[in-house]
């Protein structure tokens, strides 16, 4: 059986966009898939550092379906998810593809559950129990908005505590509500694509694809 490929930036991204994503394709009910340990690449916002990641993900021979998860920083992912999706379509490769672009970090995609997650205590990957945050914690505006969301979560966390992408970027992401994201106002454009590409890559599976989204 093949595996599903996941191509990620930080070291806390390994982690908790492997969660992310099962948790969605399980959850969008999509066709079971073994999914691979998440890959760390460089430059991915450049064509070469898509060229790498894709050779590397060619060169493991089992490759059934490839995402590419990435901050876009202060970029708009309108202007700038189809000139990466043709970076990944001259790759050429045997299987499915998509990009996605997370509007402005990863951690955009906390934002609409913070008052589910307020109160709550965390694990991190270790086991180890901590703080997370304060019980008033809240959002309320565009979550697409913010930039500097890792210092803004620091901000809402007691006096003695920060926020550390390689320790809570899993348990806050292990927290996410999808269906509390998908009714937000204003709506969360990543996740609509995130989900999308999931989509799509599970139909072109199923019918031996190629294609590349977007």
């Amino acid at each position: 059986m093949g595996r599903g490929y996941l191509i990620v930036e930080g070291h806390g991204e390994v982690e908790a966009a492997m969660n992310l994503v099962h948790r969605l394709w399980t959850d969008l009910g999509l066709n079971p898939i073994n999914w691979a340990q998440p890959c760390r690449g460089k430059h991915l916002h450049q064509e070469k550092g898509i060229e790498k990641a894709c050779g590397l993900v060619r060169s493991k021979g089992d490759c059934e379906v490839l995402l590419i998860l990435r901050d876009e920083d202060d970029a708009c992912p309108k202007d700038t998810a189809p000139k990466a999706g043709e970076w990944l379509r001259k790759q050429n490769l045997y299987f499915p593809s998509a990009l996605v672009l997370a509007h402005r970090e990863y951690e955009a995609f906390f934002l609409p559950c913070i008052k589910l997650m307020a109160g709550r205590k965390i694990k991190d990957v270790s086991g180890v129990e901590r703080d997370g945050l304060l019980g008033d914690a809240n959002f309320i505006g565009d979550p697409e908005s913010i930039r500097g969301v890792k210092e803004w979560l620091t901000d809402q966390m007691p006096a003695n505590r920060s926020y550390k992408p390689t320790l809570d970027q899993l348990p806050f992401t292990r927290l996410i509500d999808f269906n509390l994201i998908r009714v937000a106002q204003p709506p969360l454009p990543c996740f609509g694509s995130l989900e999308r590409s999931l989509r799509f890559l599970d139909k072109e599976r199923q019918n031996n694809g190629r294609g590349v989204y977007p």
